[in-house]
């Protein structure tokens, strides 16, 4: 999970991780003379799905970007970055252009994601009532993505819809936050959602999953002479306790 504006120093941070060490470990990038004050973006890991035995963070924009380096699946790894950008668009190019010096800098890999709360919208489509924002901004983002070869993911999925995710107390609406993903990643996301959140808030939570479907036997498990013998005996001894269940005295659970 990448939040943003948390607001969130590092010792609430290892508090947390602390607290849920069994489940998460939160990875935060604060502000070292205002540690809780405006901005501050972190990472949120489940520790049950995700190894987090060689995760990597790399702060790009101290409280703004950062970069997260962790293995998903055998030889795959997967490369996120989280943004908040500033609320005045006029620090935008400066902003992106920073974030892309920083990146070559530390030498780190192309991303397989960008997300986050970017504070301005591409197309017109994204905003209610619709308006454009400055075009020198927007331009500022793209070269940044197009850089890093990442593109708008849901736009791509869902190109006639409107969704949004932040409405001011005007009622104004936009789609503030999104995920951009690189092209050969992009299928394999699914289930997207903008969900209210259970806490106090004037955006919406952006989620998505990555991977196709459901899990499935491995094919090449099918033909595994003892592990099939094995399932069937475990399979026999299941039926043979539950037809000789007798009243349930708590001890035994079938």
């Amino acid at each position: 999970m990448a939040l943003q504006e948390t607001h969130l120093s590092n010792n609430l941070a290892t508090q947390v991780s602390a607290l849920h060490h069994r489940r998460i470990i939160v990875l935060n990038s604060p502000c070292i003379n205002n540690p809780t004050g405006l901005a501050r973006v972190a990472f949120v890991i489940n520790k049950e799905v995700v190894n987090t035995k060689d995760i990597s963070l790399h702060t790009l924009i101290l409280g703004r970007a950062i970069y997260l380096f962790f293995k998903w699946q055998r030889d795959i790894n997967l490369k996120v970055i989280n943004v908040y950008t500033p609320n005045d668009p006029h620090q935008h190019p400066l902003f992106w252009s920073s974030l892309e010096c920083q990146w070559r800098a530390l030498h780190l890999p192309k991303p397989d994601f960008m997300m986050g709360d970017f504070n301005l919208i591409e197309d017109t489509i994204d905003r209610a009532p619709a308006r454009t924002d400055n075009e020198n901004v927007i331009q500022a983002l793209r070269t940044c993505h197009h850089t890093f070869d990442l593109q708008d993911s849901w736009c791509q999925t869902f190109p006639t819809e409107c969704t949004f995710t932040f409405t001011t107390a005007g009622h104004m609406m936009s789609r503030l936050d999104r995920i951009y993903a690189s092209k050969n990643i992009e299928d394999s996301i699914t289930n997207w959602s903008h969900n209210t959140p259970s806490i106090p808030s004037d955006h919406k939570m952006l989620m998505c999953l990555i991977g196709k479907d459901r899990w499935s036997w491995p094919l090449g498990l099918l033909h595994d002479n003892d592990l099939n013998r094995h399932i069937l005996n475990l399979g026999c001894k299941l039926q043979h306790n539950m037809n000789n269940l007798t009243e349930n005295d708590h001890s035994t659970n079938c």
